[in-house]
């Protein structure tokens, strides 16, 4: 979430491409927080008729594969309702991190934004089964069975505890292990290491069972969390971190898939009922096209993230036994299924294919 390596921008046609850094994006997204709705080719004036405005929060640069999906519902949902809705896309942070964006969904201030499951999770623990630790092979696995029947049954309780319409799923790519105070090739080299989680209990779960400690934090806290040594190790996508620079303050990657976990694509009640049954249907069909982009972009900047960490000084270390690791949160699948429910846990082991 909260993203550098040649990220492309969103355009559209595809074609123009520059590197974009936090504080670029930000002074560009100050115009679009200023309520400025800016077209793929410059800004579009005034429709005779007052639009409405659909507000659409980041935690990420808008070069980033995490706000692409932001950046293809724009484009659909103003050409397809004529420019009647606008979008207005709020990047890198300006309305705050993930959590505070999810609440401002439930709130009615805000009205879509691409969230983790983690951050869902207090509210809807079922769908913290996401979660669970060396379940999935790869994103792709996870979003087939997001998209899937099984996503189908737990989207409503999400929709009914943040008061939203999930309208797709997405992902932010697996989720493996950076450590800053020494390397990990074995479960128990894990034990001792403070380690930035979020606020998933399964995750927080995770370390403890090995041995670590967990300290849930905002994911824009990473960077200061490990320059100054209140964690030593973090769980995070390569994507977050190449756009927060956490390169830059750990030292090894463990190549263990550790989570592969579907983001949600949430939009507001509040905000669908401002619109005609129409444009309704517009801005829900929109979700596929812009989940599938932002999956499309962050498997894209996979292919090449690996190479850039390394010139950047990253470590890699490969894991000699991962039935190892596996054996070490058996637990934690048990106290899963007996918290949410061991039916739940056993469908989704069953449509993993790990």
């Amino acid at each position: 979430m909260s993203r550098k390596f040649d990220i492309r921008a969103a355009t559209n046609a595809g074609a123009l491409r520059r590197s974009f850094t936090r504080r670029n994006t930000l002074k560009g997204g100050l115009a679009l927080g200023a309520g400025l709705t800016i077209g793929t080719f410059g800004i579009i004036g005034r429709a005779s008729a007052a639009p409405v405005t659909m507000r659409f929060g980041s935690d990420s640069p808008l070069g980033a594969p995490h706000t692409k999906s932001a950046l293809v519902m724009k484009e659909l949902v103003e050409s397809r309702t004529s420019g009647r809705v606008q979008v207005t896309v709020f990047p890198d942070g300006q309305l705050g991190g993930n959590g505070a964006m999810t609440n401002s969904i439930k709130a009615g201030t805000l009205d879509a934004v691409v969230t983790a499951v983690s951050l869902i999770s207090p509210a809807v623990p079922e769908i913290d089964v996401f979660s669970l630790p060396f379940l999935y092979q790869d994103a792709v696995e996870a979003l087939r069975v997001a998209n899937g029947p099984f996503g189908a049954k737990l989207a409503p309780k999400v929709n009914a505890a943040f008061d939203c319409e999930t309208v797709g799923f997405t992902t932010d790519g697996v989720t493996e292990l950076y450590t800053k105070a020494r390397l990990v090739k074995h479960p128990e080299d894990i034990a001792g290491l403070k380690v930035g989680c979020s606020t998933s209990k399964i995750q927080r779960d995770t370390i403890l069972a090995f041995a670590g400690i967990p300290t849930v934090m905002d994911i824009t806290a990473s960077y200061t969390s490990l320059q100054t040594g209140l964690i030593n190790a973090t769980t995070k996508s390569r994507p977050d971190v190449i756009e927060l620079k956490l390169y830059q303050v750990t030292k090894y990657l463990t190549l263990l898939n550790l989570y592969s976990m579907p983001n949600l694509l949430i939009v507001s009640k509040k905000f669908l009922d401002k619109l005609t049954p129409q444009d309704q249907e517009v801005v829900r069909e929109a979700g596929l096209p812009a989940c599938e982009a932002q999956k499309e972009a962050v498997l894209a900047s996979q292919a090449t993230s690996l190479g850039f960490l390394t010139d950047h000084g990253i470590q890699t270390v490969e894991i000699e036994n991962l039935q190892a690791f596996r054996d070490k949160v058996s637990g934690v699948y048990k106290e899963t299924g007996d918290r949410i429910g061991a039916d739940i846990v056993a469908e989704a082991r069953r449509l993993a294919s790990t």
